[in-house]
């Protein structure tokens, strides 16, 4: 999972937000990935708290000489998840619902420009299937994209889901402006 708080200089409203990465590349190039990235908006900023998903088709195999497969990351399937889409994955993560979207099994989202079907369910035998679908309105393609997650990567995730959920919901009362900062280290100090 790449993290990162704070830029050197910067000001202290700034927050960088991290991302978890699972890559499943195949030998014959038929793989996939998914990028979850949590984004939180600065102090007086709209529109984020939410965690975007990112899905990419794999692009090239890896080469004889140990390189790593590619992804399209040009070509991704991305769709916003807001708090209620998060509490639908960890239903699901939590073993409480086979899949997202109960007996629709996936979740839908109507945007400028197109639609996103999003599913997430527990297979049969262990894991969960993770996919994307992007249809562009007026256009009768969709892109699709699809992994499946073993026990052990949707354990991760459920952890940083719940985790991100208190952050999307409560990050804003948790967050501290340059000079507050130094008057509570203050008020601390003296309170010792």
């Amino acid at each position: 999972m790449e993290n990162q708080n704070m830029s050197k200089g910067d000001n202290m409203d700034r927050i960088y937000n991290g991302r978890i990465v699972f890559y499943h590349p195949t030998r014959k190039g038929d793989g996939a990935a998914a990028r979850f990235e949590m984004r939180l908006n600065r102090v007086g900023e709209e529109g984020y708290d939410c965690f975007f998903l990112e899905m990419a088709q794999q692009k090239g195999v890896r080469n004889g000489n140990g390189g790593n497969a590619s992804f399209d990351w040009g070509n991704k399937v991305t769709v916003k998840l807001g708090f209620m889409d998060i509490c639908e994955f960890l239903t699901v993560l939590e073993g409480k619902a086979r899949s997202v979207g109960g007996s629709r099994g996936s979740l839908y989202h109507q945007t400028e420009g197109g639609n996103t079907l999003i599913g997430l369910s527990a297979r049969e035998g262990g894991g969960y299937s993770l996919g994307l679908s992007r249809r562009a309105d007026g256009g009768s393609d969709s892109r699709r994209v699809s992994i499946c997650l073993s026990e052990v990567e949707a354990t991760g995730l459920r952890q940083v889901l719940q985790t991100g959920i208190f952050f999307l919901s409560f990050h804003s009362s948790l967050l501290f402006r340059q000079g507050s900062a130094t008057r509570v280290e203050s008020a601390v100090r003296n309170a010792n």
